[in-house]
């Protein structure tokens, strides 16, 4: 079955929005609170590294270098987990659960912090939530939607526009944009609210500002175990 062109929504879209709102959230939070770096965004963090670099800017190499490590560790490892498990679904739920610890990790991290974070307390909230991230960009490849990730929207981008443009020309396809399209700009557009959700609650509320890429997870989490249950 070709779930990515299914016309109606389905658990699995419940899971990856829920992702992708995480990943929007989790990036802002990074680049306003740990000092310019990403967490899913590891294209952004290669660009500040080598900025970073290339200005003599060592510290600044180091966050973003932090990053990359943590998003590799947590990909990594999540990688040796999935192989081990046959079960899609098991593999999806048991990494989003593994996620939502990390994530505990840093809201806890951050409530108990004094702020603004710097030294050694800085990179472990760097690590955690960049490992999240990259425990997360595994999980969302176990979901049998194609072509949608949760964490790098640029290739989405591009997908998306590609939809489009071949819906509008005359001859190219018959009935408006297809399902995938529709699901990839839901994603975007989910990873954008996410991101202006952190921005505003920096503003407003910074205290809980890691608290939304948390609780979209357990949304995740949620939806992952009632499709294992049914499997």
């Amino acid at each position: 079955m070709d779930h990515a062109n299914t016309p109606t929504l389905t658990p699995a879209d419940r899971i990856i929005g829920a992702l992708a709102f995480a990943a929007g959230s989790a990036d802002v939070f990074a680049f306003l609170k740990l000092h310019d770096v990403f967490t899913s965004a590891m294209t952004g963090n290669t660009a500040l590294l080598g900025l970073a670099l290339g200005r003599g800017h060592l510290l600044d190499a180091a966050r973003s270098l932090a990053a990359l490590v943590g998003f590799a560790i947590g990909s990594g490892s999540a990688t040796v987990l999935h192989d081990k498990i046959a079960s899609s679904a098991t593999q999806v739920h048991r990494l989003l659960l593994i996620e939502s610890v990390c994530l505990v990790g840093v809201a806890v991290l951050w409530a108990v912090l004094p702020h603004p974070v710097y030294h050694a307390p800085l990179f472990v909230l760097i690590l955690l939530a960049a490992g999240a991230m990259g425990i997360q960009s595994v999980a969302a490849r176990a979901i049998d939607l194609p072509g949608i990730p949760t964490v790098v929207f640029t290739t989405t981008l591009t997908m998306i526009m590609m939809g489009v443009i071949r819906a509008l020309r005359p001859g190219m396809q018959s009935g408006g944009l297809k399902p995938i399209t529709w699901r990839q700009i839901g994603a975007m557009s989910l990873y954008l609210t996410g991101a202006a959700t952190a921005a505003a609650l920096t503003a407003w509320w910074q205290a809980v500002i890691a608290l939304p890429p948390l609780l979209a997870v357990l949304l995740a989490l949620r939806a992952a175990r009632l499709v294992r249950s049914r499997a």
